[in-house]
Parts: structure tokens; C-alpha cells; sequence
């Protein structure tokens, strides 16, 4: 089974930060996910499922997962 490569997308935002987690099945799709300008200031970050869970939270990888890999 191929591991998931989970891309976390932040943005800062009234004294928080906002986290979203997206699930990717391929390097190629990651990158290019990753290159996407979204001109709100997100910083976007590729990372392990452990590294998302600590950055993110379970709950929010967890849902990345139930709404399907991109």
C-alpha cells in the first residue's frame, strides 16, 4: 500500500492559525497542489500523516480522509 502524502494549507487569522489538511495519492499531484497560489497569504506545506496530525490536529486529517484523496 503506497503511503498518502498530506499537504496542510495555514493561514493566520484573528490571534489563530487556520489549518486545513488535503490527502494526496501521488508525488505529482502533491507538487502541483502545493505551486497553486491562493493570494490570501496560506503558507501551504507537504508532510508525513504524523506531521499533519501535530500540526493540524486528528480531527482535521481525519475528515482530509473522509472527504477523499485529491
Amino acid at each position: 500500500m503506497k503511503r498518502k502524502i498530506y499537504g496542510v494549507s495555514s493561514k493566520f487569522g484573528f490571534g489563530a492559525w487556520e489549518h486545513v489538511v488535503y490527502a494526496f495519492d501521488d508525488n505529482e499531484k502533491a507538487q502541483k497542489w502545493l505551486r497553486t497560489e491562493e493570494y490570501d497569504f496560506r503558507e501551504r506545506e507537504l508532510m508525513t500523516k504524523t506531521q499533519a496530525i501535530k500540526l493540524a490536529g486528528r480531527k482535521a486529517v481525519e475528515e482530509a480522509l473522509r472527504l477523499g484523496v485529491n
